[in-house]
């Protein structure tokens, strides 16, 4: 019986060519925002290994040299996109794709794709994600207001109630008929499309499997809710535009206009100071350069560890201990400075997280991202391994200088490839879901909270619904 009273409201649900045309429509532009962002997530990443690729034979061909001139040569690290960017590309458009690896200085990011991005792109509505999450409850809510309102207003409700069916079922085909015809119109295609293309482009592995169905399963859940809050809203409201107009609220209060006010709530508890301030920060307590008062200090403290009275007398190069003190001086001043700056953005992201009880839009744009794995989290995991690898990098080239002390007038000394070969090719680190559960659990347990509210609305409007 339920499964034919579902498939009589599926009929039903098709042959009002308005609802279902805007679902068509939608479905059609979610997979156009799918091929164009894969498009250039293929592109990016592979323009991103040819040039790294370039960047290891510049860095070993670059002659023979003083290892800490090579420590400045340095080279550029690439940061790869996850294939299921093309899904939600998350913060990846807000942040820079390479970074450069210098002795004295963690740099920027460089390169964000936010800077060429088309006005659509800007606005945010360039996504599959960002389309689901804004859009879906229209149409969901469309549907629903097609399915029940119109059913009222007609009399059709009545004569099924009237012919002795459960208030209940007729509520649960109605409400599974919507559901499922927004999975299979606007969820299945790009899901499936998006496991193609991870395949082909060699990326589908046990990680990204479990994303892509975690990924899903958020989303089918999302429009679950969608589902049963424009049923209950359609059976609960006294008339028929009093339904359509408590709808359309609905929609612009839980999509448009709550998330946008919780992320502005979060700007001002949880501000951020400029980039500037950071900079000079940095610039005031690990400067590039040393005074001379600086520069006498810490030759004394050198002279001391190293309980010789002259440079000559130590038993490595006074220079390359100078330059190591610098460095390592300055690995705790960027831990600090830069690090406090990386966690207040997390907590930012947190506590937006936190909001997801406000609207389920908001849950799913911090869930979504998370799963996709370009969320800030994950773009903080190839920070920190991109400056770990310079740290690396420069103290090895510090102690080859350290390693060869200068006697009298000889030449400074210099190395050639066989050293810089022994510095291994910078590899960026996989995404790790696990590693990001604690960002995304507040969103979990706000887009779970929205499910049982929907679904007890659900019930009760079963309940009163009388023929």
């Amino acid at each position: 019986m339920s499964a034919s009273l579902t498939g009589y409201e599926w009929t039903l649900l098709r042959r009002d060519r308005r609802a279902w045309w805007a679902l068509l429509a939608l479905a059609a532009l979610v997979l156009l925002a799918f091929a164009f962002d894969l498009a250039g997530v293929a592109a990016g990443n592979a323009a991103k290994n040819e040039a790294a690729r370039a960047e290891r034979a510049r860095w070993l061909g670059q002659g023979e040299k003083d290892p800490h001139s090579a420590a400045h040569y340095s080279i550029f690290a690439f940061k790869p996109t996850t294939a299921l960017a093309a899904l939600d590309p998350g913060a990846e458009p807000f942040v820079g794709q390479t970074v450069w690896l210098e002795a004295h200085v963690q740099n920027d990011m460089l390169y964000r794709p936010q800077g060429d991005a088309s006005p659509l792109q800007r606005a945010g509505l360039a996504s599959p994600a960002s389309l689901l999450i804004a859009f879906a409850p229209l149409v969901a809510f469309l549907l629903a207001f097609t399915a029940v309102a119109m059913d009222r207003e007609r009399g059709t409700l009545r004569l099924a109630l009237g012919a002795a069916l459960r208030p209940r079922a007729i509520v649960a085909a109605k409400a599974l008929a919507i559901w499922s015809a927004l999975m299979l119109a606007l969820l299945a295609p790009v899901v499936a499309a998006s496991a193609v293309a991870s395949a082909a482009l060699g990326a589908l592995n046990a990680d990204l499997a479990l994303r892509l169905a975690l990924w899903a399963a958020a989303m089918a859940l999302y429009l679950g809710v969608l589902t049963a809050l424009g049923v209950s809203v359609s059976l609960l409201a006294r008339s028929v535009r009093g339904a359509l107009a408590l709808l359309f609220g609905l929609w612009i209060a839980l999509a448009l206009a709550l998330p946008r006010w919780a992320s502005s709530a979060v700007e001002a508890a949880h501000p951020l100071p400029s980039s500037q301030q950071v900079k000079q920060q940095l610039q005031d307590e690990a400067p590039s350069f040393w005074t001379a008062e600086e520069a006498k200090k810490h030759r004394q403290a050198l002279l001391a560890q190293y309980g010789a009275k002259d440079v000559g007398d130590m038993r490595v190069d006074a220079r390359g201990a100078e330059l190591d003190l610098s460095e390592r001086h300055s690995h705790q001043v960027f831990d600090r400075v830069l690090g406090g700056f990386y966690d207040r953005v997390a907590a930012q992201d947190r506590a937006f997280a936190a909001w997801s009880w406000l609207s389920p839009a908001a849950a799913m744009q911090s869930l979504s991202p998370m799963l996709a794995g370009s969320d800030f989290g994950h773009h903080r995991r190839f920070i920190d391994a991109a400056e770990q690898y310079r740290r690396a990098l420069v103290n090895r080239m510090n102690e080859d200088v350290m390693a060869h002390p200068l006697n009298g007038a000889q030449p400074r000394h210099t190395n050639d490839e066989s050293l810089w070969a022994q510095v291994p090719q910078f590899q960026a680190p996989q995404p790790a879901l696990a590693a990001n559960w604690r960002n995304a659990a507040p969103a979990l347990a706000g887009l779970f909270g929205w499910a049982a509210l929907a679904a007890g609305l659900l019930a009760l409007a079963a309940r009163r619904l009388r023929p």
